[in-house]
């Protein structure tokens, strides 16, 4: 049987030298998911924020942190399509900051201009391609 072979625009990336995914930066269902997640991510640490702010317990804060953890930890595995969270942050709190962010942001965020690069790349190279089969149909 013969193959069809073409490119798919499937890249494996690898996300701080402890995980790597799978997808295509390009692909809307995948941009869905990702925005998604963020919009719900982001309600979750404005509602984790309120919780700490309103508690005076350690104990309960410490308990609330850890339960808000493992719930984002699997929305960005979700959105990502792969258990990357425990690989990549290990025992960190997805809520810890780094840079002026929460970890967990500073990932999607970095996904972000991955996405953003990538459509301007693929847009700089689809209007010749497109154009050199087109050509053979117009009339001159």
């Amino acid at each position: 049987m013969a193959d069809i072979r073409f490119e798919t625009g499937l890249v494996d990336y690898d996300i701080n030298g402890r995980a790597t995914v799978r997808f295509n930066p390009t692909d809307s269902v995948f941009i869905e998911r990702m925005f998604r997640a963020f919009d719900a991510l982001d309600r979750k640490q404005e509602d984790y924020q309120a919780e700490i702010d309103r508690l005076s317990d350690n104990r309960e804060v410490f308990e609330i942190a850890r339960a808000r953890d493992a719930e984002m930890r699997a929305m960005v595995d979700e959105a990502l399509g792969a258990p990357v969270c425990d690989a990549v942050f290990g025992g960190m709190n997805v809520y810890a900051v780094a840079d002026g962010l929460p970890v967990w942001c500073n990932l999607m965020l970095a996904i972000f201009d991955l996405i953003d690069t990538t459509f301007a790349a693929e847009q700089k190279k689809t209007n010749p391609r497109i154009a050199k089969y087109t050509a053979k149909y117009q009339r001159k």
